[in-house]
């Protein structure tokens, strides 16, 4: 009796363990982990602009910047939403006094042509309409 006791447990607790390792596969991720997010998602969308318009703002110089391409970005669900985004950025031809940076084009010729990697953290409260830059870092 003892040893059918044992044998069941035993069983049971393989069980357990083996739902455990294919239930993770359904998962696919931890609540809260940062994962991978699409370049057109609407809301890496308003961050990445909101990142660039403080970028812009903070700058010394007399061009506007603009994205040129993603090269990373993620998104975790926190209290709201954070975005990490890594950018590729160049200098356009347009002044700050001007238009949307988006819409201007690149500087081509090799004096004025300026391309950085920005590594941004955005972080939002969509509902509350709130959204904060709580890093900006570009080499």
């Amino acid at each position: 009796m003892a040893g059918a006791r044992a044998l069941v447990a035993l069983l049971a607790a393989a069980l357990l363990l083996a739902q455990a390792v294919l239930g993770s596969e359904e998962r696919g991720r931890l609540l809260g982990a940062p994962e991978d997010v699409a370049e057109n998602n609407k809301g890496l969308q308003q961050a990445l602009q909101f990142a660039m318009a403080q970028y812009n703002r903070a700058s010394n110089d007399k061009y506007s910047s603009r994205v040129v391409r993603v090269i990373s970005a993620k998104r975790q669900l926190v209290s709201g939403l954070k975005y990490t985004i890594e950018v590729e950025i160049g200098r356009t031809t347009c002044t700050k006094a001007e238009a949307d940076p988006q819409s201007c084009a690149l500087h081509d010729t090799p004096e004025m042509a300026k391309y950085t990697t920005c590594n941004f953290v955005v972080y939002t409260i969509p509902w509350l309409n709130q959204i904060k830059l709580l890093k900006s870092s570009c080499e």
